[in-house]
């Protein structure tokens, strides 16, 4: 047997190319397992603080990765035992074999085109997007957490801040990678190309002067704090809560549960309205009663409907409720209370069970509601009248 795996194929023994087909083999059956176990012994970091409640989140966030990372290394791995055989084939060659023999920089420079050498780029260029993959997904499983636990105790700052300096950090990574594959795969001369970045700086914010724009915005908005996740705020027609502020844009659900996306530098050079700040809502409405109800009848119904929104669970301080002018067919009475803000029920609702209250006052104590009427005069048309007479 071992005469057999002595014996030579293309100038390599069989064993090379057994041990080959076995390390894939490896890689391939046992990555998840190992990366299952690594896993766990990375869990071991948050386990002292949180036991096992992020445990299965954990995993499904760097699980693949690993086990991506693992299959790749011991591929390349693989990939060694057959070297010499890759190394003797050449993507293409310059001068001749003499001229090589000769000169040793151009024998350098014809090695870099190897079969080998593309392998070990394409080699190093896979683990290394693979382990920043496998980084950004930690540092997103460490955001997530903080950020659960500011939601828990109710750190709306933290709840604002938190995403985007996760969102700054993955930028920073993948960043730094790319120079780095720049200059371990492709040979660039990194130093070199980011003085080159420098002098075209100029051009790159002019083309980025948008985005660039809505970066800083955010950064003011976290400075400057006119509102934060959760509040309640009203911009160019806008009505809604702030779910996220990003780089760009910032997230907003109104009230129909539609999600308006608003670039930064909107929030800072409009006029925004935020809602929560002052801790209640106004309501304002002017309700119709008929002509001909007594003083004492509208005295009632006034006192009733402020005394309904008085004792609404959902209204702070006292209603004005009073007569306000005669209409041209109504008898106007104002009524404007205030809302609480922060509260599980929606708005819509709280000022809906208020309009039915008022609703059953006004056909309690008065007449209903009143509605324009319009009045025909007849006319007789009388011919063959005498002057000075009376018809």
């Amino acid at each position: 047997m071992m005469e057999l795996l002595a014996q030579t194929f293309l100038g390599l023994p069989l064993f090379a190319y057994l041990r080959f087909g076995i390390i894939i083999l490896f890689a391939w059956l046992l990555k998840g397992f190992l990366s299952k176990i690594i896993s766990r012994l990375a869990y071991r970091l948050f386990k002292k603080n949180d036991g096992d409640i992020y445990y299965d989140r954990f995993v499904d966030h760097i699980n693949k990765p690993f086990g991506n990372l693992i299959f790749a290394i011991f591929a390349y791995i693989s990939i060694n035992q057959i070297a010499p055989l890759l190394e003797r084939i050449w993507l293409f060659k310059r001068g001749s074999s003499n001229a090589l023999a000769a000169d040793t920089k151009n024998i350098i420079a014809v090695k870099a085109f190897t079969l080998m050498d593309l392998t070990d780029r394409i080699f190093f260029f896979i683990i290394i997007i693979t382990a920043t993959s496998l980084i950004v997904k930690i540092v997103r499983f460490l955001f997530r957490v903080l950020i659960d636990k500011a939601i828990k105790n109710g750190d709306k700052e933290r709840q604002q801040l938190l995403p985007l300096l996760r969102d700054v950090l993955r930028v920073v990574i993948w960043g730094f990678m790319f120079f780095v594959i720049l200059g371990v795969v492709f040979n660039v001369n990194v130093v070199t190309l980011i003085a080159g970045l420098g002098m075209g700086g100029i051009a790159v914010a002019f083309a980025l002067k948008d985005s660039l724009e809505n970066l800083l915005s955010s950064f003011m908005i976290m400075l400057d704090k006119p509102f934060i996740i959760g509040d309640l705020i009203k911009i160019d027609g806008v009505e809604g809560n702030v779910e996220k502020i990003g780089f760009r844009s910032t997230h907003i659900r109104t009230a129909e549960k539609t999600l308006v996306s608003l670039p930064n530098r909107n929030l800072i050079s409009n006029s925004l309205e935020n809602f929560s700040e002052r801790g209640a809502r106004r309501v304002k409405m002017v309700v119709g009663a008929t002509y001909g109800l007594s003083k004492q009848q509208l005295q009632t119904i006034l006192e009733q409907i402020a005394s309904h929104i008085r004792q609404h669970p959902e209204t702070v301080d006292n209603p004005n409720v009073f007569l306000d002018s005669f209409g041209d067919s109504a008898l106007n009475i104002n009524v404007s209370y205030f809302v609480k803000v922060h509260t599980e029920t929606p708005f819509d609702k709280i000022k809906e069970a208020i309009n039915f209250d008022i609703y059953e006052i006004m056909y309690q104590y008065g007449a209903g509601f009143p509605y324009p009427t319009q009045a025909t005069i007849e006319t007789t048309e009388i011919n063959n009248v005498t002057p000075g007479t009376n018809p």
